[in-house]
């Protein structure tokens, strides 16, 4: 089972103790590869600025290449630099748009999908610690989960390594099921890089 089509998807950041570039690898539910995501036009300047500015690097921009593992892309997710609620971009490889995912901040951590128009295709919610996340079509109904993995007390404080389930029991449309699979990354990139 591909990206589009597995059910279960399993999102891994590597295990570093410092981190200024994004990666991560998505597993199907067998465990196999099925993308690589990352930075790949990331300049040193920018790694540097990151690591020296750690505590401000989720405000930067991150714009990462979603890829199988052969090399064919496949999702470009954009987070553009963003003091508060960042609207995140997904794009095809070739740019044209398939939507976004807009943060809003509270209590507990919200998430407005939107199509190219910037209508409502559905919604996130996390829980109050943010690793249990429900997404619902605009409708209301239940399309998806997202359950950040804990890693335990060590790997939590030492190193920059986040897991995340992505459960997608229905086969879901497009632009919809491309932005429930870009997700856990956003909500990585939004919630957790300037906590690293």
């Amino acid at each position: 089972m591909d990206l589009f089509n597995s059910p279960i998807l399993l999102v891994e950041q590597p295990k570093k103790v410092f981190a200024v570039e994004s990666r991560y690898t998505v597993f199907n539910g067998q465990g196999q590869p099925v993308a690589t995501v990352g930075e790949p036009n990331l300049s040193g300047g920018k790694k540097a600025m990151r690591f020296m500015f750690s505590e401000y690097s989720g405000n930067t921009r991150h714009t990462l290449h979603v890829v199988r593992p052969d090399g064919m892309p496949m999702l470009i997710i954009d987070k553009p630099f963003a003091l508060v609620t960042p609207k995140v971009q997904i794009s095809w490889p070739n740019g044209a748009p398939i939507g976004a995912i807009q943060c809003h901040f509270g209590l507990r951590p919200r998430f407005t999908l939107l199509d190219p128009q910037d209508r409502q295709l559905g919604e996130i919610r996390g829980d109050f610690f943010a690793w249990d996340f429900t997404i619902t079509d605009w409708q209301g109904v239940e399309v998806a989960r997202v359950n950040k993995q804990w890693e335990g007390l060590a790997a939590a404080w030492f190193t920059t390594a986040d897991r995340y389930a992505v459960q997608i029991p229905y086969q879901l449309p497009d632009p919809l099921r491309s932005l429930v699979i870009s997700t856990a990354i956003t909500i990585d990139v939004v919630l957790r890089e300037n906590k690293k």
